[in-house]
C-alpha cells in the first residue's frame, strides 16, 4: 500500500492549521491550566469581516487583511478582560466550562446578515485570496489557498517562537506560566501577561481560520468546526500541554495521518476513528502526568444549586408539605395543557412538535445533572448518546419489531452499554480531560458510528414509524412529558440512596472516599451508565418526533448547548435540570420565529451560561429555592406564632430551630472593661 508524496504534502498543509490552533491552546492552558474549547471559534468574526470588506465593500485584500486581525486580537483581550478575569481565581473546571459557553457565543456574527457577505457572492467568487497561483505536487495542483497556508502558518510560528524567546515580554511570559507567585515577586503582572496571552491566542485563531475559509468554500456555521478543534487537543495533549514545538509538529504529524487514512479509506468515517484512538492513546499515556499537574488546579464543579434541606419538622408541616405538592403538581398541569393553548400558537402541531423537542433536552439535563452535577464529571458527549438511543430504535423496529413499551428499555440498555464503554478510558482522565475524551466520542459518533450499517441500517439516515398511540406530534409529546416526570423520580430516588451519596463523596474528595471503601471507578462507571440510559431514553422520544434524521442531527455542537443548559439551570438540582432546557430551548420556540430562534438561542445559551458563571453561580433554581425559603419561612412563621416582621430569610434558621421546639439561643451581653476590672479586684 503506497502513499505518495503528494498525499502526504496534502495532509502537512492541513496539519499547519491544526498545529496553530494547538499551539493557541497550549499557550492558555500554561498560562492558566485550563483546556480552552472556544479557541477554534474566536477567530470566526476575523474571518467573516475579512470575507464581507473584500466580496462586498471592494477592500484591497492587504488592506482588510490587517483590519480583520485586529478584530480578532481585540475580542479575545475582550474575552479575557470580562470572562477570565472575572473567574480568575475560580477552579480550572469553571474556566473551561466558560469556554464552552464562549465557543456558542461566539458562532453569533455567522448568524448576523449585516456583517457576512452576500450568499450568493461567495458562493460564485469563493473566498477571497491574495493572489492566484498553483503547483503541482506529483498528482497534486496546491492551489492560492494551499499555497497562502505554506507561507503563512510557518512564519507566524517563527516569528512567535522568537517572541516568546528573546522578547522581555515574552520571557515575562513563560516566567508567568512556570510560577505566577514567583512572576509577581519579581514584579511581573500576571494578570497582564493573561491578556497578552489571549491577544496572541486570537491572531492565531484569526489566522488559521481566515485560511481555512478558501478550503471549505462556503462558510460552515461552527466556524472551524468540533473536529478541528478535536485535531488541535490531540495535537496539544501529544504535546504534554506544555511544549509548543511538539503540539506544532504532533499538529502536522495528524495531518499527514488523516491524509494517509482518508486516501486507503474515503469511506465510512474511518478518518474520524483514527483520530478518536489518537486522543484516547494521548490522555491514556499522558494520564498520570496531566492529572497530576491539573489536580491541585482543577478543583471541583461547585457552580451547583442543591437545596438546603428541611429539617423533618419543618418538612412535616401541613402547609410546607402542601407547597411541596403544588409546586410539584402545578409544573406538571401546566406542561400538560401547553399543547392545548391557543397562545403563541401552541396548540398548534409545529409548535407542539418542538415542545416535544424540549422534553428531550429535559432528558439530558437530568443525565447531566446525575454525571456532572453530582459526579463531577463534564461530558461534551451527551448529545451522541440521544443520537445512540435514537438509531438504536430505528434497528429495533425495523429489524424485529419491538413494541414500543420495550423499545424504551432496550435502547435505554444500548446508550447505558455505550456510555459505559466510553467511561471506561475516561474514568482514568480526571478533571479537565475527561471533557476532551467525551467530545473525541461526539465526533467520532457523528463521523463513524453513525455511518455503519450494521447500527443505522443506512448511511444516509433513516425512517421510523409511528405506532398507533403515537400517531399525533401531541401524542409523541405527552410520552416525552411522562417520562420527564418518571426520570426525575427516578433520579431523585437515587440522589437520597446509599449510590447517590457515595458518587457525591467521589466528586467531593475521590481519595477520602477510597478510604472509606468506596470504588471511584465503580461509583464513576454507575454514573455514566445511568445518564447514558437517560440520554437513550431521550433519544426514542426524540425518533419518535422527528421520524426521519440522519447523523449530523447529533453533532458535538450539540452537547456543547446541553451542558450550557444544564449550568443555566442549574447543576446539581433537579428543578435546574429542567429549568434550564425550558429557558434555552422553550423561550425561542415561544416567542421567536424559525429563521431567528438558533440566534436567540446562542445569545440566551452562551451569553445567558456566561452571566450565570460569573454572577448567578446558582442558575436559575438558585431562584426557585430562594422563593421556597421565603415561603417555608411564612410557613413556619405561621405555625410558631412568631411576628410578621421576622418572616424573612435572615430568620429562617431561628424559625427553624422554633418549630423543632427550641429557642433560638440569645447570645450573652459582651463584657466590659469595667466589669473585667471588678472582678478582678474581688478576693
Amino acid at each position: 500500500m503506497s502513499i505518495g508524496p503528494d498525499i502526504v504534502v496534502l495532509g502537512a498543509i492541513q496539519g499547519l492549521l491544526y498545529g496553530a490552533l494547538a499551539i493557541g491552546i497550549v499557550l492558555v492552558y500554561r498560562a492558566q491550566r485550563f483546556v480552552n474549547f472556544a479557541q477554534a471559534n474566536l477567530g470566526l468574526l476575523s474571518s467573516v469581516l475579512l470575507s464581507k470588506m473584500v466580496l462586498d465593500l471592494g477592500v484591497p485584500y492587504l488592506v482588510a487583511l490587517p483590519v480583520a486581525l485586529a478584530a480578532g486580537a481585540l475580542l479575545a483581550v475582550a474575552v479575557e478582560l470580562t470572562v477570565v478575569r472575572r473567574l480568575f481565581t475560580a477552579p480550572r473546571l469553571v474556566l473551561m466550562v466558560g469556554s464552552i459557553f464562549l465557543a456558542q457565543l461566539l458562532l453569533i456574527p455567522r448568524l448576523v446578515k449585516s456583517i457576512n457577505p452576500a450568499q450568493d457572492t461567495i458562493v460564485t467568487q469563493g473566498y477571497p485570496t491574495p493572489f492566484d497561483a498553483s503547483v503541482t505536487v506529483g498528482s497534486l495542483v496546491v492551489n492560492a489557498p494551499d499555497l497562502l497556508i505554506v507561507a503563512v502558518v510557518p512564519l507566524v510560528v517563527v516569528a512567535l517562537a522568537l517572541f516568546l524567546r528573546l522578547s522581555p515580554y515574552g520571557q515575562a511570559i513563560r516566567a508567568a506560566a512556570d510560577n505566577p507567585e514567583a512572576a509577581r515577586l519579581a514584579g511581573i503582572s500576571v494578570t497582564r501577561m493573561s491578556t497578552l496571552v489571549w491577544l496572541i491566542a486570537g491572531l492565531l485563531s484569526a489566522v488559521t481560520a481566515i485560511l481555512n475559509a478558501p478550503k471549505v468554500g462556503t462558510f460552515v456555521l461552527g466556524g472551524t468546526g468540533a473536529s478541528v478543534l478535536v485535531r488541535a487537543l490531540a495535537a496539544g495533549l501529544i504535546g504534554r500541554m506544555t511544549s509548543l514545538p511538539l503540539a506544532f509538529g504532533a499538529g502536522i504529524g495528524i495531518g499527514v495521518v488523516e491524509a494517509v487514512t482518508f486516501a486507503h479509506y474515503s469511506g465510512g468515517g474511518v478518518v474520524e476513528l483514527v483520530i478518536f484512538l489518537i486522543v484516547m492513546a494521548a490522555l491514556l499515556l499522558r494520564s498520570r502526568e496531566l492529572s497530576r499537574a491539573t489536580r491541585d488546579a482543577a478543583g471541583a464543579i461547585n457552580f451547583g444549586a442543591e437545596p438546603r434541606a428541611l429539617p423533618r419538622a419543618v418538612a412535616a408541616l401541613p402547609g410546607v408539605r402542601r407547597l411541596a405538592l403544588a409546586g410539584g403538581l402545578g409544573s406538571v398541569a401546566l406542561a400538560v395543557v401547553l399543547p392545548l393553548l391557543p397562545v403563541a400558537g401552541l396548540n398548534t402541531s409545529a409548535k407542539t412538535f418542538l415542545l416535544t423537542a424540549v422534553t428531550v433536552y429535559c432528558l439530558v439535563g437530568l443525565s447531566l445533572c446525575l454525571l456532572t452535577g453530582w459526579g463531577g464529571q463534564v461530558s461534551l458527549g451527551q448529545f451522541a448518546l440521544v443520537g445512540v438511543g435514537a438509531f438504536a430504535a430505528s434497528r429495533l423496529t425495523t429489524l424485529v419489531d419491538v413494541p414500543v413499551a420495550l423499545v424504551l428499555p432496550a435502547a435505554g440498555l444500548v446508550g447505558a452499554l455505550v456510555a459505559l464503554l466510553v467511561g471506561l478510558p475516561a474514568v482514568r482522565i480526571q478533571g479537565l480531560f475527561l471533557a476532551v475524551s467525551t467530545l473525541a466520542f461526539a465526533v467520532l459518533a457523528q463521523g463513524f458510528v453513525f455511518q455503519q450499517e450494521f447500527f443505522v441500517g443506512t448511511p444516509g439516515g433513516v425512517f421510523i414509524e409511528r405506532p398507533g398511540l403515537l400517531r399525533s406530534d401531541r401524542a409523541v409529546y405527552y410520552l416525552g412529558l411522562g417520562l420527564v416526570v418518571a426520570a426525575t423520580l427516578l433520579v431523585r430516588n437515587v440522589r437520597a440512596s446509599a449510590p447517590g451519596r457515595m458518587l457525591l463523596a467521589v466528586r467531593d474528595n475521590d481519595r477520602a472516599a477510597r478510604s472509606d471503601g468506596i470504588s471511584a471507578t465503580g461509583t464513576r462507571l454507575v454514573a455514566f451508565a445511568l445518564a447514558g440510559f437517560l440520554c437513550a431514553v431521550a433519544g426514542v422520544v426524540y425518533a419518535y418526533a422527528y421520524q426521519r434524521y440522519v447523523s449530523t442531527n447529533f453533532g458535538p455542537d450539540q452537547s456543547f448547548t446541553m451542558v450550557t443548559m444544564a449550568v443555566i439551570g442549574g447543576l446539581g438540582s433537579l428543578p435546574g435540570a429542567l429549568l434550564g432546557p425550558v429557558f434555552v430551548f422553550g423561550l425561542p420556540v415561544l416567542f421567536y420565529g424559525q429563521e431567528t430562534s438558533q440566534l436567540v438561542q446562542f445569545l440566551v445559551g452562551g451569553g445567558g451560561g456566561l452571566l450565570v458563571l460569573m454572577f448567578f453561580p446558582r442558575g436559575l433554581a438558585g431562584v426557585v429555592y430562594d422563593t421556597r425559603d421565603v415561603l417555608v419561612a411564612r410557613i413556619v412563621a405561621r405555625a410558631t406564632g412568631q411576628p410578621r416582621a421576622r418572616r424573612s430569610g435572615p430568620a429562617l434558621r431561628d424559625l427553624w430551630a422554633a418549630a423543632r421546639g427550641h429557642r433560638p439561643a440569645t447570645p450573652e451581653p459582651p463584657l466590659r472593661a469595667p466589669q473585667l476590672v471588678a472582678s478582678g479586684d474581688r478576693p
